[in-house]
This record gives C-alpha cells, sequence and structure tokens, in this order.
C-alpha cells in the first residue's frame, strides 16, 4: 500500500475515533453521588483516552496529507504547523477533562461537607483552563483545515468540492468560536468535531483512491 493509502485510512480511522470520543462523552450534570462521580470518572477516562488516540492518528494521516498538497507557496506545511498546535492543545484539554477534574471531583466527594465550595472554586478554574485550550484546539485545526483547502485549490490535488468546502467551514468554525456563538460544551464541541471529522474523512477517502489509481510496478 502506497503513503496515500495508508495516510487515508489513518485520516478516516482517527476522524471515526472522534465521533465515538462524542458519542460516549459524559457531563455532570445531575451527578450528586459518590457512586456517580466514580461512574463519570470511568467513563470520561474511556472517552478522553479515544480522543488523545483520534488526534494523533489523524495527525499521521495529515503528515501524508502534507506531503501530497506541498508545493512552493508552503500552505501545506503550514497547515501541518498549525494542526500540531490543535494536537497539543487538544492533548491538555483532554488529560484535563478525561483525568483532572473527575480526579478532583472524586476527591471533594470524600472532604467535609463544609469544603465543597472551595473544591468548586478549584473545579471551574481548571474547567476555565480546559475551554482555553479547547478554543485552541478549534481554531487551529480550522486552520489548518482552511490552510490544506487553499492548498488543494491551488495545486488541485484534491477534489475542488471538498477544498471549497474546507475554505468556507474553517472560517465559519473560527468566527464561531471568536464570538461566543460556538460554546466549547458538549454540544458545541460536537459539532465542531462532526464537522472537521467530515472534511477529514473526505481527505482521507481522496487520498486512498488516489493510492488505488497508482498503477503497479512491474517486477523482472
Amino acid at each position: 500500500m502506497t503513503d496515500n493509502g495508508k495516510s487515508g485510512i489513518a485520516l478516516v480511522a482517527g476522524s471515526a475515533c472522534g465521533l465515538v470520543t462524542m458519542a460516549i462523552h459524559p457531563t455532570a450534570a445531575g451527578v450528586a453521588t459518590r457512586a456517580g462521580y466514580e461512574h463519570l470518572a470511568l467513563v470520561s477516562g474511556a472517552a478522553h483516552s479515544i480522543a488523545i488516540i483520534s488526534v494523533a492518528v489523524v495527525f499521521l494521516g495529515a503528515c501524508g496529507l502534507t506531503r501530497r498538497l506541498h508545493s512552493s507557496d508552503r500552505f501545506a506545511v503550514a497547515g501541518l504547523v498549525a494542526y500540531g498546535v490543535a494536537v497539543v492543545s487538544a492533548l491538555i484539554a483532554a488529560a484535563i477533562s478525561g483525568f483532572v477534574e473527575p480526579g478532583i471531583m472524586l476527591r471533594m466527594t470524600r472532604d467535609v461537607p463544609a469544603a465543597a465550595p472551595q473544591w468548586h472554586i478549584v473545579i471551574d478554574a481548571v474547567f476555565q483552563i480546559n475551554q482555553a485550550f479547547g478554543r485552541i484546539f478549534a481554531i487551529a485545526a480550522s486552520g489548518a483545515v482552511f490552510l490544506w483547502s487553499a492548498a488543494a485549490l491551488r495545486n488541485g490535488r484534491l477534489g475542488r468540492g471538498l477544498a471549497v468546502y474546507g475554505c468556507v467551514l474553517a472560517p465559519a468554525i473560527i468566527a464561531g468560536v471568536l464570538i461566543g456563538h460556538l460554546r466549547m460544551d458538549v454540544h458545541g464541541f460536537t459539532a465542531i468535531v462532526v464537522a472537521q471529522a467530515s472534511w477529514f474523512a473526505g481527505a482521507g477517502a481522496q487520498l486512498y483512491r488516489a493510492s488505488e489509481a497508482v498503477p503497479a510496478v512491474a517486477h523482472p
């Protein structure tokens, strides 16, 4: 299998993992008992472990995508750099949301009820850090999609429809995050993940088809 084919599979698989993450992503709403927080910690750890795998696999595919789209204008390389920033932000946000916050909540349940307000201050502070890195991920990943799409429009190495979709989708997400229309709650982040995953999966499918279109080399 060619590098394009392997990269295409990675993009599709990583996108699918991202969708699974959001499908099983829990919320703390309505949780009030220690048993409830223990279950929340378990499910949240599983969901965010998948999220970490997702961004790593997509980055692997993005390296191959960048090779295919690379040209002298350096748009594709800039896209890879932007997605690298997104990956780092996603790893931090996933670690905080999947392991740090649930751990703090479990410790809160073991403390005396009078200390609950102090724990809530800590949880809120950690939550705000998580939100900041979530926004960085959404903006940086969208910036990468825009740059790769612009590169594809210039050199024609991806379908024009997908390239136009990326050039429209990415600025819309960035604007939505900046003006506060797209919030970093489960619903808002799910919308972002689904929109970006559709582009990555489309790019992956096209890379895979491009690999199949390469004629086999005859060996003596």
